[in-house]
């Protein structure tokens, strides 16, 4: 159980962060499906459903954007 409760706290923490993005977790045409799983040895994960593609390139972006800025910090 234990593995369950922080595959869904990762699965919320990181439906919060596609919120911040414009990203609509549920919304089919966004990201449909977004659920917290253990396997049976209680390793956590998560499960992102199928994504669309102009959500997966949002992201792709966002990705690109965010190592971009990380790198030209001194």
């Amino acid at each position: 159980m234990a593995g369950k409760r922080r595959a869904d706290d990762a699965a919320f923490m990181l439906g919060q962060v596609l919120k911040t993005m414009g990203i609509t977790v549920g919304d089919r045409d966004s990201w449909p499906q977004l659920t917290g799983r253990a396997s049976l040895a209680g390793t956590p994960y998560v499960y992102l459903g199928t994504v669309p593609l102009a959500t997966a390139r949002t992201l792709a972006n966002a990705l690109v954007y965010a190592e971009s800025a990380r790198r030209a910090q001194p």
